[in-house]
């Protein structure tokens, strides 16, 4: 399997985009054993293949993947951003927490609030966020940094306490 990955990854590099296309969707079709294969590509300098390679992940939507998600969402490309925020929303609320602890850990960019903002109204779309804290409108109409940390640390801190379980909307 892993030559299989590792063709099918070439493609990402491909300038033909149904050839890309087609390789991606094999890689989600074999699920989480090809996510360690895309960490690096995260970091690579085509912007092509970054897409390529969030847009596989957020397809196959798999927790495992969910560091890479968040780090992507600080990534220099919008349409990359966008994916990775997808992809959270699509994993659901095994999100939230290593989103709160990226928002907790202080290095609150544009982009990460801008990320979080998309997972976090995505997950409230879904009815699996219940935004008691008020983060969103937060990170909306103030976009103030320390206190959208603080409200994802009592966030946090609430979840972590109820093993691990965010307050979900059943």
């Amino acid at each position: 399997m892993d030559s299989e990955i590792k063709n099918l990854i070439r493609n990402f590099y491909s300038g033909d985009g149904v050839e890309r296309e087609k390789a991606r969707n094999k890689l989600v079709k074999l699920g989480n054993p090809v996510i360690d294969y895309l960490i690096g590509l995260q970091y690579a300098s085509t912007k092509q293949v970054r897409w390529e390679a969030i847009k596989t992940l957020s397809q196959i939507a798999s927790p495992e993947s969910i560091p890479i998600l968040v780090n992507a969402l600080e990534n220099e490309d919008l349409e990359v951003r966008w994916l990775a925020a997808e992809g959270l929303v699509a994993i659901g609320t095994a999100s939230i927490n290593p989103l709160f602890k990226s928002l907790v850990g202080g290095h609150n960019s544009k982009f990460l609030l801008e990320g979080a903002h998309h997972v976090l109204r995505g997950l409230r779309l879904k009815h699996l966020f219940f935004d008691e804290g008020g983060v969103i409108n937060t990170i909306e109409h103030y976009n103030l940094h320390f206190r959208i940390a603080w409200i994802a640390k009592q966030l946090l801190s609430e979840t972590e306490l109820l093993n691990n379980t965010p307050k979900i909307i059943n």
